[in-house]
């Protein structure tokens, strides 16, 4: 049924708490599409449930949302074409132009700027030694890690560009974890070499991050959202929280590597069931996870791109979401069996994957998986300057666990791999308050002997004890 005209423009005439619950009682007499859609108006919205507990934790510790990238340009680099080209790749996203600001109610809303503002220094090193100019890159870098960027101010991105020779550059982009992911990274290297080879500007994407934080919040408050937070809450009923660290939360951080030849095996053992690289090493988690809590069902967390609607991978922002999966290893099932299981909790779980973890573990008691595990498959791109090479310098180690877990003082580790070349291997935070890197390592390890058995005898049952 047609709303009755005028009543939006209404809105605006009522005192801002009376406004806002009169779009709330708007919103839910109209249905709420399953995906994100356009925004109607370029106003105030609500941030996403992942942006409020950022905006939050920031608020108590500055500098703990910051990220960090950083390029090694080799060739003709023309400096002023490249700050030309990353101003229009600040003005293609709303996300790079976002603040987030308090309401008369007190509420958090994003704002979006109409002109972006580039935070751009440059330092010429070429004057110094090959190895004082790298010695200043890696301070530069490191500095860049911790900048002190301000969600509310809408300052969200900061640059440096360093000349390390006459023909060699150094671009590092600091960003605020609220507005930018790890896909993000991608889309802002394509953009980028768009706009230094086109040198004009760029269309925006189709769905920007604001559209999607109105959705969700819309969608989060309408029947078919409360609909589906009810049962997929109904599904974790049982699974007790996981206990949080007397100490609370304290950073660490390790290289970690799967040995290649049983993982090797185990993930041909898991394509011949149907099962993912992911699916099988999660199998195999999950297994040592349960002995080590005596438990026959276990809850990880993946984090997931978020993007469940194909618009949004063109878009600059913070869409990152954590699955949780549970996974039932009762009645003692073969490795064989678990892999089964497994495909159908991983199908399930990422059927929901629009429910903020946030939202769904809400009530202020911690999630009920205490381990986090990625198998990352960003796409690669590579940034296209024309007779510029460009390479990757290694960044700083991430900041996972605060930014995926509701609650860090209940998280034990996060372990985020990649394959490359037939080897798995990646990064690992933990909590230094719950774990050591040798309970980190004896995670891997764990999966790797679970792997070498299920190879061994795929078809024997399972024990959920040592």
């Amino acid at each position: 049924m047609a709303e009755p005209a005028g009543l939006e423009g209404a809105l605006s005439a009522l005192p801002e708490a009376k406004r806002e619950l009169a779009r709330l009682m708007l919103a839910a007499r109209r249905p709420v599409p399953a995906h994100p859609v356009p925004r109607s108006g370029a106003g105030p919205v609500p941030p996403t449930a992942l942006q409020a507990r950022v905006w939050r934790r920031e608020r108590r510790r500055p500098a703990v949302a910051t990220g960090s990238h950083a390029l090694r340009l080799t060739g003709p680099l023309d400096p002023g074409r490249l700050t030309e080209a990353l101003t229009a790749v600040l003005r293609r996203h709303e996300a790079l132009r976002t603040r987030l600001a308090v309401s008369a109610t007190g509420q958090p809303r994003l704002h979006v700027e109409d002109e972006p503002v580039l935070r751009l220094t440059r330092a010429d090193l070429s004057g110094f030694t090959p190895q004082a100019a790298a010695e200043r890159v890696a301070v530069a870098l490191t500095e860049s890690a911790s900048t002190v960027l301000d969600l509310e101010a809408g300052r969200t991105s900061a640059f440096r560009l360093l000349r390390t020779a006459a023909d060699e550059h150094v671009l590092i982009l600091a960003s605020h974890l609220a507005v930018f992911d790890g896909w993000s990274s991608g889309v802002f290297l394509t953009d980028l070499a768009a706009a230094y080879r086109g040198g004009g500007a760029l269309d925006p994407p189709a769905l920007q991050l604001p559209d999607h934080a109105d959705w969700q919040h819309r969608w989060l408050a309408a029947a078919d959202g409360s609909a589906e937070l009810a049962r997929r809450r109904a599904v974790f009923a049982a699974d007790p929280p996981a206990p949080r660290a007397p100490g609370g939360f304290e950073r660490g951080h390790l290289p970690v590597r799967l040995a290649r030849a049983p993982v090797q095996a185990g993930l041909e053992l898991g394509a011949a069931e149907g099962a993912t690289p992911f699916m099988t090493l999660l199998a195999a988690l999950a297994v040592v996870l349960a002995r080590r809590e005596g438990r026959t069902s276990v809850v990880i967390g993946t984090p997931a791109a978020g993007r469940f609607a194909t618009a949004l991978e063109g878009a600059v922002g913070q869409f990152t979401t954590v699955v949780p999966i549970r996974l039932d290893l009762a009645g003692g099932p073969s490795f064989r069996e678990l892999l089964h299981r497994t495909r159908t909790a991983v199908a399930e779980a990422l059927a929901h994957q629009r429910l903020p973890v946030d939202v769904l573990f809400g009530d202020g008691t911690p999630p009920p998986y205490a381990v986090l595990f990625a198998l990352h498959n960003y796409p690669a791109v590579p940034l296209d300057l024309p007779g510029i090479r460009v390479g990757q310098l290694p960044g700083p180690p991430a900041r996972h666990l605060e930014l995926y877990s509701p609650d860090p003082a209940a998280a034990l580790a996060c372990v985020g791999l990649v394959e490359r070349d037939g080897e798995i291997g990646g990064t690992a935070e933990y909590n230094r308050h719950a774990a050591t890197p040798e309970d980190v390592r004896g995670l891997l390890s764990g999966i790797e002997d679970v792997l070498d058995t299920a190879v061994t005898a795929p078809a024997s049952p399972l024990t959920t004890r040592h």
